[in-house]
């Protein structure tokens, strides 16, 4: 990162890496393959790219789409399917888990073999024929064709595997329209405006299709599904619309053809397997792979491999962030939702968690973080202090079943607001600092990577609420929300005692003001996509930080 601010303050004009290494062309030819250097007299071309509307739109459409079904699903997979409640949350977080793991797939492929626009292409096609299929499961007529558990199920595959890489791809593909450094301060724009129209589709998609449900009828049934999938699957088809019509507009990409992920992976399998063979003496396993990797490479892996043994017991925090979909919900269906005289649908409560974000994300940026740097609690501090309020959120999630298993009238839903709030905080105090660590301790080369393996933590933070659902431990609501906070106790107590022996690598950076804009660039996509509640988009970053090590 410090070699690209250096390189874009020469007069050789290269474009950010992220956003292609085409160099500046002329006359706003973005299909151009002309290399000529920019005048004054082109001071025009430099304008918001009409691209990047496209990808805009296209993206709120998209995010109202998937949280909405991310929104319903636990209720209408326990309603219309008759799962039980352990089921529909099984269900539910292997969506959730195929969904935050298929953008490394999606950004190995845009990153190295066919660019963000053709990936997103041909994503869009399954993501299709999952929401039509998703529509069709709520039609009776057709159960007597095909199961409609199957269909639901086959229909949920292809959207998470659609859903995720379109994530890894549609946020780079805006940005690669920016010519830079002429466009810097319209790339920040692009920046906020992707926040403003992701973080309305997250709100929107908690509120109208659970309304929707409940102001319909269909079948002779008092909720319509039909209507809020097929509501949902217009808008998908909206999002894929827009995107078509933006394709005589992006910019043409240069695939690399060369994967640090894949690199790193080869890297350590090669290792092991000489290793094991014993054809290296060294006393250091990843010694074996000098030879066919160069010395700098290993060392590079070495490094990154001692940071991720860090990230070994954070999935027990997004096994928490990602229950709010499914444990919550089915808790506010025992509660009074009515407030002030207006019903709440169950599965709207959980916009409180993204409004939330929006309040403390300002009081981070402004309060926490600058008492952070003022009594030097570093990063780490920072994410076992986001561990403990997590675990504190969901032992006041216990407490509050165990009013409702033994009040006996109905608890108004606003008790969960603490919960919520505890919850929110540590997202906060947990992935901001936490990803910013991850980045400025990655060597030049493994960032990428390595930001993509804080956000693989979501998706096995997933596998972990399957696998206790069932595994069952234990058997009622409340004690199972007391083991989750046991259990991220357990697991900050163990991050922070490998923080405390880890020996900290900072690169040299050449002044304060390099360091803050890495960190202001970083911060924007995790409030951006945190507003998700957990379904973080990585791919932007990684191909930030990875090809940023090239210049």
């Amino acid at each position: 990162m410090h070699n690209f601010y250096i390189k874009n303050t020469k007069t050789d004009f290269e474009t950010l890496p992220i956003l292609g290494n085409e160099k500046h062309q002329k006359n706003c030819d973005y299909g151009s393959t002309k290399t000529e250097k920019p005048t004054k007299d082109d001071s025009d071309c430099f304008k918001y790219p009409i691209a990047v509307i496209f990808v805009l739109a296209s993206k709120f459409f998209e995010a109202f789409a998937a949280n909405g079904v991310r929104t319903v699903l636990a209720l209408f997979l326990h309603d219309s399917i008759q799962l039980s409640e352990d089921a529909s949350s099984v269900v539910l977080h292997l969506f959730n888990f195929f969904s935050q793991f298929c953008p490394i797939f999606g950004a190995v492929l845009a990153d190295s073999y066919l660019g963000n626009a053709k990936t997103l292409f041909i994503f869009y096609i399954p993501y299709a024929i999952g929401y039509v299929g998703l529509v069709l499961t709520t039609v009776p007529y057709l159960e007597e064709i095909i199961s409609t558990t199957t269909l639901v199920y086959v229909s949920l595959l292809l959207i998470s595997i659609g859903n995720g890489n379109l994530r890894a791809c549609i946020t780079s593909l805006g940005g690669h329209q920016f010519i830079l450094p002429e466009q810097k301060p319209e790339l920040d724009q692009y920046f906020s405006h992707y926040y403003f129209v992701y973080t309305l589709g997250i709100l929107l998609s908690k509120v109208f299709p659970p309304e929707v449900r409940s102001v319909t009828t269909c079948f002779q049934e008092d909720v319509c599904y039909t209507a809020v999938f097929g509501l949902l699957c217009i808008v998908f088809f909206a999002s894929w619309f827009i995107f078509l019509l933006g394709l005589c507009f992006y910019k043409s990409e240069t695939p690399q053809h060369n994967n640090v992920l894949c690199q790193v992976i080869a890297c350590v399998w090669h290792a092991l397997w000489n290793k094991v063979k014993g054809k290296s003496s060294s006393n250091e396993w990843l010694d074996s792979a000098v030879g066919k990797y160069s010395d700098v490479f290993v060392n590079d892996v070495r490094s990154f491999l001692r940071v991720t043994v860090l990230f070994i017991p954070l999935p027990i925090y997004w096994s928490l962030l990602a229950q709010q979909d499914s444990s919550w919900t089915f808790q506010a269906t025992q509660m009074n939702t009515t407030i002030a005289g207006y019903y709440i649908q169950p599965d709207q409560i959980k916009a409180i968690g993204p409004l939330l974000l929006l309040l403390l994300i300002p009081l981070f940026e402004k309060v926490i973080n600058p008492f952070c740097h003022q009594c030097q609690i570093s990063p780490l501090h920072s994410v076992s202090l986001g561990g403990f309020s997590a675990a504190f959120s969901f032992a006041c999630a216990g407490i509050l079943q165990i009013l409702i298993e033994k009040s006996d009238y109905t608890l108004s839903v606003i008790w969960q607001f603490p919960q919520f709030l505890f919850l929110q905080l540590g997202e906060v105090l947990l992935s901001i600092p936490g990803l910013q660590f991850a980045f400025t301790q990655a060597p030049s080369s493994m960032k990428s990577v390595l930001t993509a393996a804080w956000f693989c933590n979501n998706a096995f933070g997933n596998l972990i609420v399957v696998i206790m659902k069932e595994v069952k431990p234990v058997h009622d609501q409340s004690t199972e929300f007391f083991m989750y906070s046991i259990l991220m106790l357990l697991g900050i107590v163990i991050f922070s005692f490998l923080a405390h022996w880890y020996e900290q690598r900072w690169e040299t950076r050449s002044s304060e003001g390099i360091i803050a804009s890495e960190e202001q660039t970083i911060e924007k996509f995790v409030y951006v996509e945190e507003l998700g509640l957990g379904n973080l988009e990585g791919n932007s970053l990684e191909s930030l930080n990875s090809n940023c090590s090239k210049c």
